[in-house]
């Protein structure tokens, strides 16, 4: 029977998604500024004003730069129970890393500037095998990291023939 998940999450995008609209719509106004200031806003170029293709390049910009963050979101999948950290990554293939306790050895929070404004983070496990798994764009990223540490730092008890027994510190 598969422990019961304590936290689930994807990566939270919607920060990343407001910026990028945020500074197309900065740059629209930025370049329709400067086309009718220098008067080229009303020029025709293959039967349509100059203005309406910066309009076009800018909205295309912004649409082409939303397909990773989507891809992203929709691959990936955070799942912490009780006896470790379950991290699914794909959309065709799928792969699972299942992180045990016995396997942990390092925990990072890494977050930016912007990062932190919108309370973001990326989280990277490093296991005893010397690899690195990165969770992307973690919501609340310090609180997550301490449920993984306390799932993560539990000892185990096996007795044998039995289910392994957890103990709780505290």
């Amino acid at each position: 029977m598969p422990a019961r998940a304590l936290w689930t999450g994807k990566p939270w995008i919607l920060p990343h998604v407001v910026t990028r609209s945020i500074l197309t719509i900065v740059a629209a106004v930025a370049f329709f500024w400067l086309e009718f200031s220098f008067g080229i806003a009303e020029k025709i170029v293959l039967n349509t004003p100059i203005i309406l293709w910066t309009g076009l390049a800018l909205f295309l910009a912004w649409g082409l730069s939303l397909p990773r963050l989507l891809a992203l979101r929709a691959s990936n999948t955070y799942v912490l129970r009780s006896d470790g950290l379950e991290i699914r990554v794909g959309i065709l293939t799928s792969k699972s890393f299942v992180i045990a306790p016995s396997g942990f050895s390092d925990l990072e929070v890494t977050r930016s500037i912007s990062a932190r404004i919108v309370n973001s983070g990326d989280i990277i496990i490093r296991t005893q095998g010397d690899s690195d798994i990165k969770m992307e764009k973690v919501r609340s990223p310090l609180k997550v990291a301490d449920q993984i540490r306390e799932v993560m730092a539990r000892p185990i008890v096996r007795i044998e023939g039995q289910e392994p027994i957890r103990k709780t510190t505290g």
